[in-house]
């Protein structure tokens, strides 16, 4: 089991002075203390307009500052929106960071979670997926051939062009599909990509779909994408918070994750979830269970470090790969955060390391 920090950088209010420049700062506070604490990933999501929700648009620029203050944590986009911009903006994005952050890059992508964000950025619904395919294809083909020999689809057409800079991980960072449904699970593995999914299901509701996407990336055409080569991984986020006292953890990650789930009054809250049967039939996932129960069923990971480490054992048996946290969700505080950081670091990570070392 490999571990991974996540950020969209939630932001509920009410706000303070210059409340978006402490969490901006914070967000990066806490990727430096995970790769001291031993986490082997940084990913940050990428959102637009989110009010309160999410306010990181630019990730890119996020990971930017973290590659320059972090030596060995491994940085990711979770996801690139393939469908709003341009694919020679998305390879000459993701190839920069791979530079500043001298090879260390996951190159997620996605469609967007919701229309509020991507029809505001000129994206039709109702093409979209169409949209996101071609843009992988053409952003793969940049990646492989040198000079790019061009691309034409119905949604782009592409000239000939030398893309640059290339990216120090050849023929191309590791690739990632988000999987905010079940469903994608398998496709994902057809394409041959690792995929990140979401502890919104249960450990018993998401094992089926991790064994259909094990089956579905062995069986996958590796010739569907130009020079692209398969990922087979399986990661997942979960809200959690690790504290000495078992049943602090367990509450402050119950509240961060039915928070994040759409139990909150956020002015956007409505308009979430559009892919996931909206936001009322999430909440209401959340509100049927009691915080013991959501954090029986994998859904939240909270309390001591015992309890979080029984929790990753069953998310490792159900056949993820890498545990994904989002600690800075809803109203838990950046020194609650920093203090799960730490406990992680000395009694939840070792754990798993010394399991990988008796194993092998």
């Amino acid at each position: 089991m490999k571990f991974g920090l996540m950020t969209q950088v939630q932001m509920p209010r009410p706000w303070g002075e210059q409340a978006e420049l402490r969490a901006y700062e914070n967000a990066i506070t806490q990727a430096v203390a995970a790769e001291q604490a031993g986490f082997a990933y940084y990913w940050v999501t990428e959102q637009h307009f989110f009010y309160e929700i999410g306010h990181s648009p630019c990730p890119d620029m996020i990971l930017s500052a973290v590659s320059q203050r972090t030596e060995k944590i491994r940085l990711g986009f979770a996801v690139i929106l393939m469908t709003v911009h341009n694919p020679f903006s998305i390879a000459e994005r993701v190839a920069t960071l791979d530079l500043l952050s001298h090879g260390r890059v996951e190159f997620g992508m996605g469609r967007g979670s919701t229309p509020y964000m991507v029809e505001a950025l000129g994206v039709d619904h109702a093409t979209q997926r169409e949209v996101a395919q071609e843009a992988m294809q053409a952003v793969m083909s940049m990646f492989a051939e040198e000079p790019f020999p061009g691309f034409r689809g119905r949604h782009f057409d592409l000239p000939e062009r030398y893309v640059v800079p290339r990216p120090i991980q050849r023929p191309h960072p590791p690739l990632w599909i988000a999987a905010s449904n079940l469903d994608t699970y398998a496709h994902a593995g057809r394409q041959g990509f690792g995929v990140i999914g979401v502890t919104r299901n249960s450990t018993k509701e998401t094992k089926p779909a991790i064994d259909a996407y094990r089956q579905a990336i062995r069986n996958a055409d590796p010739a569907q994408f130009v020079g692209a080569q398969a990922n087979e991984q399986v990661a997942a986020f979960a809200l959690a918070c690790v504290h000495e006292d078992d049943r602090t953890g367990r509450d402050i990650a119950c509240a961060a994750s039915r928070w994040y789930n759409g139990d909150n009054d956020a002015l956007l809250n409505p308009i979430r979830f559009a892919t996931a049967g909206g936001v009322e039939a999430v909440r209401q996932k959340f509100r049927s269970r009691t915080n013991d129960e959501l954090i029986e069923d994998g859904m939240a990971i909270g309390g001591n470090p015992d309890t979080v480490c029984r929790a990753v054992e069953r998310w490792a048996e159900a056949g993820l790969d890498q545990m994904i946290f989002i600690l800075q969700a809803g109203r838990t505080t950046h020194q609650q955060v920093m203090h799960s950081i730490e406990l992680m670091g000395e009694q939840v990570i070792p754990r798993f390391a010394a399991a990988s070392v008796a194993a092998a």
